[in-house]
């Protein structure tokens, strides 16, 4: 009888002993893979939106380099900006994704492609449709517009545009050969094919004035289908565009009186009134 309980004492003590060692094990397991998980790796994070189309070397300028747990990193999450170089970006990222493999595409790929037609959103829920028009500097503001500005367009020899070139024999009046503005505040899709969202930042990285738009004498207007044919029923070199700030508030323009000249009129004087664009000058 003792034997017997000698030998139920000894298999107890080897499967507490067994249970133990397989507890320690089950729950060192747990630790390991929690300190694993809790480990800091490296990805990297878009900073700021980025369009879809945009190349992968211009998306450099808005991903930075962030380190989050490793049970947190995607197993597709690129290695190296490098990873994106050459390629464009398949859809719109927003800021804190991290940056995986599959985000940013070859060129060719149809789902990055971008039609200019997606720009053309409503204005006061309105379609719009595009007009383009080929500028010299004179007529183009000397090259300053660029993609997202406001415009005005002005007209010269606006009667005889209108009236298809008066009766012959008629004495020309100032009010014949005025300029007259026929839209105040047009938004300004392209110039030449560089749109706003592929347009150079306000400033460069370095607080530096941003690489001027490329040279192009193609100027192209977002604007509703019958303004477009109102300015495709003006001639080309009839057309006169002034640059307006963001927000400027446009205002009935009439019919110019230059009798007396504002420089012999005291009331005007400089074309700010007589007080000068500073009052005091």
């Amino acid at each position: 009888m003792s034997q017997r309980r000698t030998l139920i004492l000894v298999a107890a003590i080897v499967v507490g002993a067994l249970a133990s060692f397989l507890v320690w094990n089950y729950v060192g397991g747990i630790q390991d893979q929690a300190y694993n998980d809790a480990e800091r790796v490296k990805v990297y994070l878009v900073a700021e939106p980025i369009a879809r189309g945009t190349s992968g070397n211009a998306a450099q300028a808005l991903i930075i380099e962030e380190s989050i747990p490793r049970k947190f990193r995607p197993a597709n999450a690129i290695e190296s900006l490098e990873d994106i170089a050459g390629q464009v970006a398949r859809a719109d990222l927003v800021a804190n994704q991290v940056v995986v493999a599959d985000m940013f595409v070859e060129a060719t790929d149809p789902e990055a492609q971008v039609s200019y037609a997606q720009e053309l959103e409503q204005i006061q829920d309105v379609d719009q449709t595009t007009w383009t028009v080929s500028l010299d500097d004179t007529r183009g503001a000397a090259g300053l517009i660029v993609p997202g500005d406001y415009v005005n367009v002005l007209v010269t020899k606006f009667e005889e545009v209108v009236s298809g070139g008066g009766g012959e024999g008629e004495s020309s009046t100032i009010t014949d050969s005025q300029a007259r503005y026929l839209f105040q505040k047009v938004r300004v899709l392209a110039v030449g094919s560089t749109t706003l969202g592929s347009a150079a930042p306000a400033t460069g990285e370095d607080g530096s004035a941003p690489a001027p738009v490329a040279e192009s004498g193609l100027l192209t207007l977002i604007v509703p289908a019958k303004a477009t044919q109102i300015l495709a029923s003006i001639p080309p070199e009839n057309i006169y565009f002034s640059l307006v700030s963001a927000d400027y508030e446009p205002v009935p323009q009439g019919a110019i009186d230059i009798d007396p000249l504002p420089a012999e009129d005291s009331s005007r004087l400089t074309p700010y009134g007589p007080d000068g664009a500073i009052k005091g000058d």
